[in-house]
């Protein structure tokens, strides 16, 4: 309903503004009219003052109008006390709304539209001030649609790119605003340069320099400086010719053999140019090039020169194969230094396949270098040749008299200069001469009869001998000539030993094109034989299945040996191993199957065999192992394996077994005991219950001592332990008979214990709880059968006391005693004073003389108490 209501005034008000519309424009035409301006798609504020200008006035209409309209596009009401606004749905809609925020208030209209130019009034009701009207007029500024830009012929530039152009080509260009209200200021620029500028068009003219690279120019059109100008670019490419080509580091000596990289480069060139490089008519392909960002062009040439190169022209070449005249070069004649070259070559009128010792060699380098050499020397071999002894070194040449066959080989001519050390080919001298035995002292060969053996006749010649002579000596024969079967004469003899008379020297000699060799080549023949038997074994590291076994060479027979090692069971005589090695050292496994074994050792050589060494090795009945040099490796069973795990898992089973047992009977003990400990104590329960029942209760809540066990709670079961108490209260003058006393135990005879060795500080003073214990005293039956049984006069370690947080009477610790080796006089000194009864395993109450003692005067009495009540209630 209140809706309902609300619309219905805004109505009516809408219907008597529109009314009053034709006077309000009466009333504009004389008032003041402010000018707003603002761009399409943004917003614009219309000020209001809404200040009432009577004091304790109110607002209570504002309603805007548009020229052209017959009704109000806008209202703000507060007359009924709740703000209401309306707006012209076909004029402003959601894009307007009042703020009265402000100062003054406005109106405030988004998204600018270009219909909405034109004058608003704004009327202001008051509740007593009379009305207020402002007059304001809105200019809504549309910017150029586009701008278009045409170049000298007039055509329209489809891009923001024009060109290129060659430097110093002169360029027209027109710029014009398209649409735009009101119409714009068309301007060109060149970065912050202004070229022209003038109303809706504007056109600029100029020579394109190399200064004005890159060439960016931009239109732009400005409607009013609340808006964004509207700009277009054009970028003007160029084509420029090359600031320079130059050799970087021009004109420099080159060392050949050494790669160099030159570098050329050409600045300022667009686009960037093809370098090439030439070396005289011939062009060089082994370059690179980088281009820097700017687009200077680096070209870079790897070469080694040659000494062949000095002299020539080396040039770098730039050209732009699309601009004319734009070849440009740079480049210099090459100086080439390099290392020296010398040649080494025979003096004249000297055949180099024919030099015999002992003739004269000469030998002469020459030497190219540049700079020029400072050194010149020679190698024979790769050592340095020395003038002495028949050799002339002059400043390039080498004299060699009396050539002899170790001056042959490889020589060298080196030359040094300030760049290096430069070598000559080398040149082998050739130096013929006649065969030599290369062995001069004899070979020694031993052959057993029947035997044949090759001797080779090893010879040093040049060149190699072409025949062979051979020819054998003995105390028998003085010289006996030697044929080969085939009546070839070659550097091989196969020689055999038919007897005795067969053993002496057999001599070879060789001829060649310089002579026949002198001294001839000596093989002295000499007997061989089997071996001997091996000396002793030693027999070690014995088990059940292994051993090792050692033996003592003797001798070889002349010849290499080696041994063989052959195992047997001595039960059936069969072969278990057969092993040969070239020491006389075996290690023997895997005989498990026999209880001892028959070892036969054998030297042998390419002659024969000598006599077996045997010796017999008793195994071991069980994988023990006896004490040797060396470790032997015992080897588990699968059945020995087998056995260990079976006898592991019974010995685990067995224990978990045992420990489940004694858990058990633990937990069946400590269930027995409280039922025990209730039935002990009901009669005494009984006879205290009428006379300390009162006690009790003031007692329960208020005790300041937590030592004094109540009777109510004296059931409480406490676990056994083997060990006797660690402390007690106080020294007690009672005794008790020893732990776990039977009827075959001596009695022992106890007297009671003085406690005049307490130190003070173990003394409690008195209180007032010794009375109620004196009652609970006298009131203790005479027969204590149902008390203390004799199987729990053991003392207990987990008692009340034996904790030290509990420790409220100051307690010491006490020794530990063995209950099986307790003396007489240590047990009186810490027993509680109870007799024990042998016959009907109880004990009985302490007399009354000794009850005597405890008085409430003294403080022992309550201590005495306190420690005859735990040993009854912890048993």
């Amino acid at each position: 309903m209140i809706k309902i209501r609300v619309a219905c005034l805004v109505m009516f008000a809408v219907l008597q503004r529109s009314a009053e519309s034709q006077q309000d424009l009466i009333i504009e035409e004389s008032s003041s009219i402010e000018f707003i301006h603002a761009a399409v798609g943004r917003a614009a504020e219309f000020p209001c003052d809404v200040t009432p200008p009577i004091a304790h006035d109110s607002l209570a209409l504002v309603v805007w109008y548009k020229q052209g309209h017959d009704t109000s596009v806008y209202t703000f009401d507060t007359r009924f006390g709740v703000d209401m606004h309306w707006s012209d749905p076909a004029t402003l809609g959601s894009r307007a709304s009042f703020r009265t925020s402000t100062t003054p208030a406005s109106l405030v209209i988004t998204k600018i539209r270009p219909e909405d130019s034109g004058q608003y009034r704004c009327r202001v009701d008051f509740i007593k001030s009379p009305t207020k009207n402002t007059r304001l007029y809105l200019t809504v500024l549309i910017p150029p649609e586009r701008l278009v830009i045409l170049d000298q012929d007039g055509e329209e530039l489809r891009g923001r790119a024009m060109g290129p152009f060659d430097e110093g080509t002169r360029v027209n260009l027109t710029c014009v605003a398209i649409g735009g209200r009101p119409a714009a200021r068309v301007s060109w620029w060149q970065s912050h340069a202004l070229l022209a500028n003038s109303e809706s068009r504007a056109s600029v003219s100029f020579t394109l320099q190399r200064d004005l690279y890159p060439v960016t120019l931009t239109c732009q059109a400005v409607t009013d400086p609340s808006i964004s100008p509207l700009s277009e670019n054009i970028s003007i490419d160029m084509n420029l010719y090359p600031r320079w080509v130059r050799i970087i580091g021009g004109a420099r000596p080159l060392v050949a053999g050494r790669a160099v990289e030159i570098i050329c480069q050409a600045v300022g060139a667009r686009p960037h140019p093809t370098i090439s490089w030439w070396k005289g008519a011939t062009r060089l392909h082994t370059i690179r090039e980088k281009i820097s960002p700017d687009g200077n062009v680096t070209s870079i040439l790897s070469i080694i020169p040659t000494v062949e190169d000095s002299g020539r022209i080396i040039s770098c070449r730039s050209v732009q194969w699309n601009l004319k005249h734009s070849i440009r070069e740079d480049g210099w004649k090459m100086e080439i230094q390099h290392v020296p070259i010398p040649k080494l070559k025979l003096g004249a009128n000297l055949d180099p396949d024919n030099i015999m010792e002992g003739s004269d060699v000469y030998l002469d380098c020459d030497v190219r270098a540049m700079p020029e050499q400072d050194h010149v020397y020679f190698t024979n071999n790769g050592v340095i040749v020395k003038g002495s002894g028949g050799v002339l070194v002059s400043r390039q040449s080498l004299v060699l008299q009396g050539v002899s066959r170790q001056r042959a080989g490889v020589y060298v001519c080196i030359a040094r200069n300030s760049l290096g050390v430069g070598i000559s080919d080398p040149l082998h001298l050739d130096v013929k001469y006649s065969p030599v035995c290369t062995k001069k002292d004899g070979v020694a060969l031993r052959a057993a009869r029947g035997e044949t053996m090759a001797i080779k006749c090893d010879v040093d010649a040049n060149p190699m001998p072409s025949s062979f002579r051979w020819w054998f000596n003995s105390s028998t024969y003085t010289e006996r000539e030697l044929t080969s079967s085939n009546g070839m004469s070659t550097d091989a003899y196969d020689y055999r030993v038919n007897g005795s008379s067969e053993y002496g020297s057999v001599q070879c000699a060789g001829t060649n094109s310089v002579g026949r060799q002198t001294e001839p080549c000596m093989f002295h023949i000499l007997p061989a034989d089997r071996p001997s038997a091996v000396q002793s074994c030693d027999i070690s590291n014995v088990t059940h299945e292994c051993f090792l076994i050692e033996c003592n060479p003797g001798y070889d027979g002349g010849l290499a040996q080696e041994f063989m090692l052959q195992v047997f069971i001595v039960e059936n005589g069969a072969l278990i191993t057969n092993r040969t090695g070239v020491a006389a050292q075996w290690r023997v496994c895997n005989v498990s199957g026999a209880q001892s074994v028959r070892v036969s050792v054998y030297a042998y050589n390419r002659v024969g065999h000598s006599e077996p060494h045997t010796v017999t090795v008793g195994l071991l009945e069980h994988p023990h192992r006896n004490t040797g040099i060396s470790s032997v490796n015992v080897q588990l069973s699968a059945v020995l394996v087998s056995v260990i795990c079976v006898v592991s898992v019974l010995i685990c089973v067995g224990t978990l077994a045992t420990f489940a047992l004694y858990y058990r009977h633990c937990q069946s003990r400590s269930g027995e005991k409280p039922e025990k400990a209730k039935g002990r104590f009901e009669s005494t329960k009984d006879l205290l219950e009428d006379k300390s029942e009162a006690k009790d209760e003031k007692h329960s809540d208020t005790d300041p001592d937590p030592d004094i066990i109540p009777i109510e709670t004296k059931n409480i079961a406490v676990k056994e332990t083997a060990q006797p108490l660690q402390y007690v209260v106080r020294p007690m003058q009672y005794h008790v008979h020893p732990y776990n006393i039977d009827a075959n135990t001596p009695s022992l005879s106890l007297e009671p214990l003085e406690l005049s060795y307490l130190p003070t500080e173990y003394r409690l003073p008195h209180d007032k709880v010794d009375e109620d214990w004196l009652r609970y005293k006298n009131a203790l039956p005479t027969d204590t059968i149902n008390l203390l049984p004799r199987h729990q006069l053991t003392l207990q370690p987990n008692s009340i006391y034996s904790t030290i947080k509990r420790n409220r009477l100051k307690l010491f610790k006490m020794p530990e005693l063995d209950p099986c080796r307790l003396e007489v006089s240590n047990y009186q000194r810490y027993s509680p004073s109870l007799q024990l009864n042998p016959q009907n395993n109880t004990t009985r109450r302490f007399n009354n003389t000794q009850m005597n003692e405890a008085q409430p005067g003294n403080g022992n009495g309550l201590s005495i108490a306190r420690n005859f009540y735990l040993i009854a209630t912890n048993n």
